[in-house]
């Protein structure tokens, strides 16, 4: 009997044991937060806002302090897929977040179909407002985000979206900002991450780069060619020129020879009528009379040497006269 007693009285007292730890550590947990940096958690008390706990060790008022949750999400890679991840927390991350939009089906302004997907970066700065403003962040940010590139999309052609994607990237931001700035969150940056025309316009396409390609080498081609043509005429414009210098400079030098060899001449041939002259005037002939005799003759010798087969000779009359007194004494 007192064996039994001593039995229930050991459970009960590790029952009320467990209880009591039980209690205490769900008080300790009611009671105490700590809070990591770069987060922080709203309390709520009877259902309102009562405050933010900062990083850092928290004390709250047990049963009637709790901390508000909130819907999240976040992107992870599995083999070579990308999976979403969607949770329920109570903290709030202060830092940059990336949400990567599904793609979606938007139509252009000439009436074209294209696949389009954005990537935004954002920050929340205000928590409060980013748990009381708004139901779901992270789905209203993707949801804001792919109607604002629709409507930016439908103002553009095919073109224009592919060659535009700065202008669409800030209009983008510049469109979204208003609401974000309402729910406490900053957007950084906004980024078109693909564009997909449909299959036949890509064909086509490609084709019309490939061809552009070609025309833009063929159009090298005759760049080379021409700048080819140019530098070789330019060579051969700069050889005549030089050519022609050079004659120029040797007719240059002829000349000069020419008429330096004339003036060695001219006065040789004044040296030459000097002495005549005074040679003349020692026989008493008048040296005009002399030298026209000269050319005389030389014009004669020229004359009848111009002929074929002719040949003048001059021969002194004194050797005609020595010649017939030698055949009178026969």
């Amino acid at each position: 009997m007192d064996s039994d007693t001593n039995v229930g009285g050991y459970v009960g007292f590790f029952i009320g044991f467990a209880l009591v730890l039980i209690i205490l550590y769900t008080l300790f947990f009611k009671l105490i937060r700590i809070v990591r940096r770069t987060e922080v958690m709203i309390i709520e008390r009877y259902g309102k806002y009562h405050r933010t706990l900062t990083p850092g060790i928290n004390l709250l008022a047990p049963f009637i302090d709790s901390p508000r949750v909130v819907n999240w999400r976040y992107a992870e890679v599995v083999g070579n897929r990308q999976v979403v991840r969607k949770m329920i927390t109570d903290r709030i991350d202060l830092r940059e977040h990336v949400i990567d939009c599904t793609k979606q089906r938007v139509i252009s302004r000439d009436l074209v179909e294209i696949e389009i997907d954005a990537i935004l970066y954002f920050q929340i700065l205000d928590p409060k407002q980013a748990v009381f403003s708004i139901q779901n962040l992270p789905d209203a940010l993707e949801l804001l985000t792919q109607a604002s590139t629709r409507n930016i999309i439908a103002q553009l052609t095919l073109d224009d979206t592919f060659s535009s994607r700065e202008l669409i990237n800030r209009q983008l931001k510049q469109q979204i900002e208003s609401d974000c700035n309402r729910w406490g969150v900053v957007v950084h940056r906004c980024e078109i991450f693909n564009i997909n025309p449909p299959g036949d316009i890509k064909q086509a396409m490609e084709i019309q780069i490939t061809e552009e390609r070609e025309r833009r080498a063929t159009v090298l081609i005759a760049d080379g060619r021409r700048e080819s043509m140019i530098v070789r005429s330019r060579g051969s414009a700069a050889k005549i020129v030089l050519d022609a210098e050079g004659r120029k400079v040797s007719q240059l030098q002829q000349a000069k020879g020419n008429a330096e060899a004339k003036k060695l001449l001219a006065k040789a041939e004044a040296r030459s009528i000097t002495a005549i002259r005074e040679a003349i005037n020692v026989v008493g002939v008048k040296a005009t009379d002399y030298l026209l005799t000269i050319q005389y003759l030389r014009s004669l010798i020229n004359s009848f040497n111009s002929k074929k087969g002719s040949l003048c000779v001059l021969i002194p009359q004194t050797i005609l006269e020595n010649i017939s007194q030698v055949g009178i004494k026969k």
